[in-house]
Parts: C-alpha cells; sequence; structure tokens
C-alpha cells in the first residue's frame, strides 16, 4: 500500500512537472514575440518622433521632448527674400543682398549680408532670379565659398531678368549666397507693382536631410 501510494505521488509530481514546463515553455515563447513586437514598434515610433534609425527610445521622456528634439522636423526650413533697392557699378564677386523677407522660417537667411546658412545637412532646393538693365553678366550660387551653379543675365534693353533653380546637397552650417560674377553691373530692387515688372528675389528650402 505504501509503494502504491508512493508511486501514485511520484506519477502526480512527474505530471505537474511536465504541465509547469510546458507552461513556461508557451509563456517563454509568447514573451519572444511580444519582445520582438515592441522592438519593431519602438523602431518605427523612434524614427516617427526624431527622423533617426535605431533611436533609444528611453531617452525620448517628456523633458526631452521639450528641449527640442522634434523641432527640426515639425518646423520646415525655408526662406524667399528679395531685394527692395536697385544697385549699380557692382564689382566683381560681390554678394547680392536680398533685404527684405516674404518669408523665413527659422531665420536662416540673414537679410544683413545676404547669406543662408543651413541648420542641416540635406538637400536644398534654391532659386534665384535678377533683374537687371545694363549689360548682359552672369551671377553665382555660392556654396561653402565655392560656385556650384550659375545664372546668365542678358542684356534686354531698358530692363529683363533671368531665374535659375538647382537642387544640391548643403553640410550644416555652410553659408549659401548669391554673388555678382562681372564688373560694373546693375541689379534692378524693389516690389513688384505699377512701374515695376521686374524683382531680384532669392528663395531655398530644405526637401530632404540626409
Amino acid at each position: 500500500m505504501f509503494l502504491l501510494l508512493m508511486s501514485l505521488h511520484l506519477t502526480i509530481a512527474s505530471m505537474t512537472e511536465l504541465t509547469t514546463s510546458k507552461n513556461f515553455t508557451g509563456l517563454e515563447e509568447r514573451m519572444s514575440k511580444l519582445e520582438g513586437r515592441l522592438n519593431v514598434t519602438e523602431r518605427a515610433l523612434g524614427r516617427l518622433l526624431t527622423g533617426r534609425e535605431n533611436t533609444n527610445m528611453s531617452f525620448l521622456d517628456v523633458l526631452t521632448l521639450r528641449s527640442g528634439i522634434l523641432d527640426d522636423q515639425s518646423t520646415p526650413i525655408l526662406f524667399s527674400a528679395y531685394k527692395s533697392f536697385s544697385e549699380s557699378d557692382i564689382s566683381n564677386k560681390v554678394t547680392i543682398r536680398f533685404d527684405k523677407i516674404y518669408i523665413n522660417s527659422g531665420d536662416h537667411y540673414h537679410t544683413e549680408d545676404g547669406i543662408f546658412i543651413a541648420p542641416l545637412t540635406g538637400i536644398y532646393l534654391f532659386h534665384w532670379t535678377i533683374a537687371t538693365g545694363g549689360s548682359y553678366f552672369a551671377t553665382q550660387l555660392m556654396v561653402g565659398g565655392k560656385p556650384r551653379a550659375s545664372n546668365l543675365v542678358p542684356h534686354a534693353g531698358s530692363g529683363g531678368s533671368s531665374s535659375a533653380m538647382v537642387m544640391i546637397n548643403v553640410n550644416r552650417a555652410v553659408h549659401v549666397w548669391i554673388q555678382i560674377y562681372g564688373d560694373n553691373e546693375h541689379v534692378f530692387g524693389g516690389s513688384i507693382g505699377v512701374g515695376n515688372n521686374h524683382q531680384s528675389t532669392f528663395s531655398g528650402i530644405l526637401l530632404r536631410k540626409t
């Protein structure tokens, strides 16, 4: 009788251990799948919030978000300026100063010297129009002190204009401006209106961070 009871006890213990083992195995499998899904969700959420891959979500608390980590995602980087006054006898390689603003999101274009300073590395689109009444000459888009694109301004009698547009990669903190390529040139300024159908403008926008 004693041996029968011992055998029954051992059988019950073995079944309990087997059941518990199966339960733990099933729980581990479910936990592993859940962890994988959480990792995918964290990567997707981190990329959505910051625009960067493999973001450490443990650092994205409320204080971090308030500190400005998302500012570059929510605020577009763009500007559009125009020249409000005409200039004559401009020397070669002098920066054209577009001194009035239509829009300047982030204040990265500086009217005091006509220079745009890229806040982020990325692909930018730049467009500029030069109005003149003098002889033909060229203007250059300068990126970090090097000419990267040009625009030939033709002589059109009493007045004419020419435009150019380029998409180009610009590194963070690099200076971008438009300069004269010629001697003693004339650039029209002023708002579009009665008696003025030509306007000199300079615009740019960040298309994509790189």
